[in-house]
Parts: structure tokens; C-alpha cells; sequence
């Protein structure tokens, strides 16, 4: 994270923590942040030298005006002004985090060779969270690749309990070993 991304999102964090609407203001910053970069080239366009400043904000609040807060919407046009637009991706996961370890959440992205079902989510969730006293939020992926087991990755966490990941590490310790 750059630290320019640290301080818009420490300083927005402060102000919505204020008013109290947290929640409300990560998640539009999502939002915001997932439409622009789906599509590349409204994307470029945002980040695009040439396009004036004025153009640039008057597209964010016809897409956005009345649909996110005020506030979410003033900060977004603060980045444009400041010519600071392509931070926007990174402000968003600074401020998630920031909201999150203020919250007790953790998200985390786990990878099984088939689908979960929502009491083994649960199971996870409550597992993983009682070893990192957090609440966890859980993305599921389904990769074939792993053979079997679970992969958890919580923040920069990587907990590898497949088994291409035991296979992985016994052909590395047999190499080691004929070394």
C-alpha cells in the first residue's frame, strides 16, 4: 500500500467513524471501486491526462449522485481534484482494512476442490476465527486444482492444508534430502 493511499483512507476513516456509518461507506467504496475497474474503459478514462478534472468529476457524479452518500461522493471527487484517482483501488482496501480491525472482522478466501456447504463455512468462520479472535467474513472458490483439502488466506495469512500443498512440501523435503 502506498502511504498516500494510507493517509486518504485514514483521514475518510476518521471522518465516517465519526458520523457513524462505517459499514455504509466501505461498502459504497466497493461498489465504486468494483464498477470502475469492470470497466477499463471508463477506467481509462478516469485516469486518462487529458480529460480535465471538471469532466472526470462531472461523470462520477452522474453515475453516482443520489446513489451513494455525500459524503463517499465528495471523497471520490477530493481524489479527482487532487489527481489522485488511480489511488482509488487502494484507498478502498486501506479503509476496509482500517474498518474491519476497528469492527473485530477479518475477510477470508477459502479454496476447496468442491463447494462448501454453508454449515462447513460456518465451521471454518468460526475456527479460524476463534484462533484470530475476529469475526471472519468468507469467500469460497472452488479450485480442482488442489485435489483436496482446504486453503485459507486471511489478510497475508496463507494456511495450506491441501493436498497439493502436502505433496508440495514432501517433494520438497525429498529434494532437500538427495541434495
Amino acid at each position: 500500500m502506498s502511504a498516500v493511499a494510507k493517509r486518504y483512507a485514514r483521514a475518510l476513516f476518521d471522518v465516517v467513524n465519526e458520523h457513524g456509518t462505517l459499514e455504509a461507506t466501505e461498502q459504497e467504496l466497493v461498489q465504486i471501486n468494483g464498477i470502475i475497474r469492470e470497466n477499463t474503459e471508463f477506467e481509462n478514462l478516469l485516469t486518462h491526462p487529458k480529460i480535465s478534472v471538471d469532466e472526470k468529476k462531472n461523470l462520477i457524479n452522474q453515475l453516482f449522485q443520489g446513489k451513494v452518500s455525500d459524503i463517499t461522493l465528495n471523497f471520490v471527487n477530493l481524489l479527482i481534484e487532487r489527481g489522485r484517482e488511480h489511488e482509488l483501488g487502494q484507498v478502498t482496501a486501506t479503509f476496509t482494512e482500517l474498518s474491519n480491525e476497528t469492527r473485530g472482522l477479518a475477510d477470508a478466501i477459502v479454496t476447496t476442490a468442491k463447494p462448501l456447504t454453508e454449515e462447513e463455512i460456518k465451521q471454518l468462520a468460526d475456527s479460524f476465527g476463534q484462533k484470530l479472535n475476529k469475526t471472519l467474513r468468507v469467500t469460497t472458490v472452488v479450485d480442482p486444482t488442489i485435489l483436496g483439502g482446504v486453503v485459507v488466506r486471511i489478510g497475508n495469512r496463507l494456511y495450506d492444508g491441501s493436498i497439493k500443498g502436502k505433496l508440495d512440501r514432501f517433494t520438497q523435503q525429498i529434494k532437500q534430502a538427495q541434495v
